[in-house]
This record gives structure tokens, C-alpha cells and sequence, in this order.
């Protein structure tokens, strides 16, 4: 068979892989509390950020889905 099969094989055992191990995440964060998301997303931002001001992302993105997360109790 020639390589060209054999990446095509690859890529889809690559993307079917991904996809199961995104969807083992999403599992993993429906258990998780509201804060504790929170807090992963801070850090997320931080880690994002390198030195510079994290704020910004924590805000956009953290504040609001803290927010969803906490109205759906």
C-alpha cells in the first residue's frame, strides 16, 4: 500500500482519538463545581499570559462563565 493511505489512516485514528479523549474532558468538567472551574480557567489564563496582565482574559472569559455555570443552579 503506498504512504499516502497509510497518513490518511493516521490523521483519521488521530482525529477519532482527539475526539474521544475532548469529549472525556467535558465529562471530567460537568463534575466539577462552578469554582472550581473557575479557578482552572484563571489559571489557564494565567498560564496563557506568561507575565503579563492575565485580568483581561480572567474577565472575558472566566467572569462570564462563572456566571452561566452559577445560573444554572
Amino acid at each position: 500500500m503506498n504512504t499516502s493511505f497509510w497518513k490518511a489512516l493516521l490523521l483519521i485514528a488521530g482525529l477519532a482519538g482527539g475526539s474521544i479523549l475532548s469529549s472525556a474532558e467535558t465529562a471530567n468538567a460537568a463534575k466539577m463545581s462552578c469554582i472550581q472551574k473557575y479557578r482552572l480557567c484563571n489559571q489557564r489564563c494565567a498560564g496563557a499570559s506568561g507575565r503579563g496582565d492575565w485580568t483581561a482574559c480572567i474577565n472575558r472569559t472566566c467572569n462570564r462563565q462563572y456566571d452561566n455555570c452559577a445560573s444554572s443552579y
